[in-house]
């Protein structure tokens, strides 16, 4: 693991996005996201990882969680080798259908994952921004199952891997509930799902979660009018777009 997570940090090091967690903060990343060595792949060099593809798994689904090569190895085509190597195991465990995101903007990814098979099903985006104090007078704080079955009733979208309720199941988060209906799910600032039958409540739910003056939403659809012009109203910025992409395995021939 600790091997991993040197060969991240040095092929994130120039990523388009800053990305160098420490190592527990790695670790807790691919323990939360399901990480499933025997469906990933590295590739080694004297030693030493020089490219992964980190994949997790959930019933019938395999996700990516992250891929990356260092930078004085790229242009060998291991990137490919390694991809095609975990598409293939997945094919030989009975799974049907990969997914991964793909940051607008990072086109030689994007180009590689379509030319193994993988569709753009959706857009994504990623807001920051800070927030007025908190006011909690229309929201109460609720359990997590209670918040989630809430959600799931309003919600017109699925969230993604990183967000589903299967992944964040586990952790420490704070969920409120709002009066007119709606609920948010988050902790730290992150917001992890939200949803709500009216805009004046979602504008609530998301004072009420701002414990810490700030709040980021990450993989929010593209489609949820109501949500992301909300977002834009308040001022937040979007950081990332980013392209949800499936591989149906049942069409790879």
């Amino acid at each position: 693991m600790d091997a991993l997570h040197c060969a991240m940090l040095a092929a994130f090091a120039d990523y388009i996005v800053p990305l160098q967690p420490d190592a527990d903060t790695f670790k807790a990343a691919l323990s939360a996201r399901g990480f499933d060595p025997n469906a990933s792949f590295i590739a080694v060099d004297d030693d030493e990882i020089i490219g992964f593809w980190n994949v997790a798994t959930r019933n019938t689904k395999r996700y990516l969680i992250g891929s990356g090569t260092r930078i004085g190895h790229r242009g060998r085509g291991l990137a490919s080798r390694l991809g095609m190597a975990a598409i293939s195991s997945a094919e030989n465990a009975g799974i049907e259908s990969f997914w991964l995101e793909a940051i607008n903007g990072n086109t030689s990814a994007e180009r590689l994952y379509r030319k193994m098979g993988f569709d753009v099903t959706r857009k994504l985006d990623c807001y920051r921004f800070d927030h007025p104090s908190p006011d909690q007078s229309s929201c109460k704080l609720s359990d997590f199952d209670t918040v989630a079955n809430v959600i799931q009733r309003y919600s017109t979208w699925e969230p993604t891997w990183q967000n589903a309720t299967e992944t964040i199941s586990g952790s420490h988060l704070t969920s409120f509930l709002h009066e007119k209906g709606g609920a948010i799910i988050g902790a730290g600032g992150l917001v992890h799902q939200i949803a709500a039958s009216e805009p004046s409540a979602l504008k609530d739910l998301l004072a009420a979660a701002a414990t810490v003056g700030s709040l980021t939403l990450v993989n929010v659809d593209s489609a949820d009018s109501a949500l992301c012009s909300l977002l834009q109203e308040l001022g937040a910025h979007r950081f990332i777009v980013q392209s949800e992409m499936l591989l149906s395995l049942s069409n790879v021939s």
